[in-house]
């Protein structure tokens, strides 16, 4: 089963669903921003993603994004007045209080620096849930799904202070 839910103009994607077995526990991914896949197709970054959270067990998978702006690539965020989109920290509230008990993958990967103070904002939200990830860049960042084997596994992440990660554009 697929859902999302999407911004009246389409350019801006809230959260991304994939249910394959109820039975088993739920996943939640929060990315960097939201691929072209939809409530009925797939992309190779959904497919990734599905691929390694059924080989880990899980029964679904949701995606949520740092950014919500729907991109083909992180670099063309920094050309569009909004990458956030105003709603996109109510959607993320939501959408991770809807299942507490969710294992929460971060995997922004170093595109998270894409502005610093985003991180910031995020922080009070996210450091009230455990983190996991699948490695982690050399700037500390959670590592994007599509650079690990298939074989990576997931594992706690610690959070640190965003603007100490010395992302470009901090203050």
């Amino acid at each position: 089963m697929g859902k999302a839910r999407f911004s009246g103009c389409g350019l801006y994607r809230w959260w991304l669903l994939r249910r394959w077995d109820a039975a088993l526990p739920p996943l939640l991914f929060i990315g960097l921003n939201p691929s072209m896949a939809d409530g009925r197709r797939d992309d190779p970054t959904l497919r990734r993603l599905v691929g390694l959270a059924r080989g880990w067990g899980f029964g679904s998978l949701e995606v949520l994004n740092l950014y919500s702006r729907i991109s083909a690539s992180p670099s063309l965020l920094r050309r569009v007045d909004d990458p956030v989109g105003a709603p996109n920290d109510h959607w993320l509230r939501r959408r991770l209080a809807l299942q507490p008990q969710a294992v929460v993958w971060a995997g922004w990967g170093a595109g998270g620096g894409l502005d610093a103070g985003r991180l910031a904002q995020l922080a009070p939200l996210l450091r009230t849930r455990r983190l996991h990830a699948v490695g982690v860049t050399a700037s500390g960042d959670p590592r994007h799904p599509l650079y690990v084997p298939a074989t990576a596994v997931l594992q706690r992440w610690s959070w640190r202070d965003p603007l100490a990660l010395g992302h470009p554009g901090q203050t």
